[in-house]
């Protein structure tokens, strides 16, 4: 006869059913539970070892169970038999005790069941993508996000209709069309222009594109126009030889004495060819082109603007096309030498004034600025962390007078130089753009 269930919700005997859920969870059959191990008390251990004495053909000798890692193993059909408990009853008594047996089986076929199901429709409306394909697969399907998937994959399959486009369109047209949200294809990590990107390379069987301005290229062969206006690059003194109408701005603006912004549609779409021979100097910061405004500076200088997009890398590689000599200088803290060393690897254009010497130079050239006399008392800890350029470690940026009069030239009118060196010489006049001839 059953023993009183009162028995099995001891606090001690909890262990033992939640093992057992655990095995029911996992769509195991109860007649087919041999054993489960399970970290139990003593009291719990004695009183399991209580009811396998009473089973049937037992011997008289109180029963010891057999012990693995710390582990009781409890020989569950026996436990039944001497519980008088048929393993039908098993999971009311799991219940009873612990709760409802989570469904984990059926969830697993049902997630088995979807995931073969998107993959198929996959399959289905993008054919022939395997590299986008198996990047959708790689990020698995999750319930609550199969909506956002399906999502995905359909504006996905409704741009692999349209491609090639009958004429270029921007990609946020394209976006808005295929998505609702003129973003929703963006090349940035917010959007999901790295699966479009993939898409189209599988359309044309071509390779991945390695960087922004290659992706762009490549959504360009299908006719679709990525940031072509809202990225531009900064140069001053550039001349150009061609006769399209980049390469007569640039001619303008150097007449003008002025700098230009060029865009990635002026790169791409009248793409200029250089004047040979010219040498360039590529920087990372906007303030240091307008430095040289300023000092009159005539060598030909280009601007990252503190990275590298799409249409830096065009224009860099346009430069290489022309024979265009160049060198970087950027700011000497982590982003500089990043960048220092992307256009050395695949440019070849070395890195000027980011060196050892440079920046021990700009160490030993003393402060930026003369201590505010009188000096009022603070605690310490109101002056803790001013280190300026000389301290250990510290990064060094363009905009120190060092470094300026390194790449531009000295310049004597200059109103912030250094502690203790030449006093700047006041002009007469000035010009919105810089001095005065």
């Amino acid at each position: 006869m059953m023993r009183n269930r009162g028995d099995f919700a001891d606090p001690d005997l909890r262990p033992l059913w939640q093992a057992l859920s655990g095995r029911l969870a996992q769509g195991d059959d109860p007649a087919s539970i041999r054993t489960v191990r399970v970290d139990l008390s003593r009291a719990g251990r004695s009183m399991i070892a209580g009811w396998l004495s009473r089973a049937p053909r037992a011997s008289r000798r109180p029963v010891a169970l057999r012990m693995e890692q710390g582990l009781a193993v409890i020989p569950v059909q026996r436990m039944l038999q001497a519980l008088a408990v048929t393993p039908h009853e098993l999971r009311d008594i799991v219940e009873q005790n612990i709760g409802a047996v989570p469904p984990l089986a059926e969830q697993r076929r049902q997630a088995t069941q979807l995931r073969e199901g998107i993959w198929a429709y996959t399959a289905t409306v993008l054919p022939g993508t395997p590299r986008l394909t198996a990047r959708l697969q790689a990020g698995g399907v999750v319930d609550d996000r199969v909506a956002e998937l399906r999502r995905l994959i359909d504006a996905l399959a409704r741009v692999r209709a349209l491609l090639p486009l009958s004429r270029p369109a921007t990609l946020a047209r394209l976006s808005h069309n295929c998505a609702g949200n003129p973003h929703y294809f963006d090349l940035n990590d917010a959007g999901q222009g790295s699966r479009l990107v993939l898409l189209v390379a599988d359309v044309l069987d071509a390779p991945l594109p390695d960087t922004p301005a290659a992706e762009r290229a490549l959504l360009a062969r299908v006719g679709i126009i990525a940031d072509s206006l809202s990225q531009t690059v900064l140069l001053l003194n550039v001349d150009a030889e061609g006769d399209g109408p980049t390469d007569r701005a640039l001619r303008l603006a150097g007449k003008d004495q002025r700098p230009i912004h060029l865009t990635l549609h002026d790169l791409t779409a009248h793409p200029p060819t250089f004047v040979r021979g010219q040498s360039w100097l590529v920087v990372e910061n906007p303030s240091v082109i307008h430095e040289a405004l300023m000092r009159g500076f005539t060598t030909p200088i280009v601007c990252t603007s503190g990275t590298l997009t799409a249409v830096d890398h065009t224009l860099l590689a346009l430069a290489c096309d022309s024979g265009v000599s160049m060198e970087y200088s950027g700011d000497i803290d982590a982003g500089g030498r990043n960048i220092a060393t992307a256009v050395l690897r695949r440019y070849q254009v070395p890195s000027r004034e980011m060196d050892e010497d440079t920046r021990r130079i700009v160490l030993d050239a003393g402060p930026l600025f003369e201590e505010v006399s009188p000096v009022p008392t603070l605690p310490a800890a109101a002056t803790a962390g001013g280190a300026g350029p000389g301290s250990s470690g510290s990064a060094v940026f363009q905009e120190h007078p060092v470094v300026l009069d390194r790449l531009l030239g000295p310049d004597p009118s200059d109103p912030l130089p250094l502690p203790g060196s030449h006093p700047p010489r006041t002009p007469d006049s000035w010009t919105e753009g810089g001095r005065e001839p």
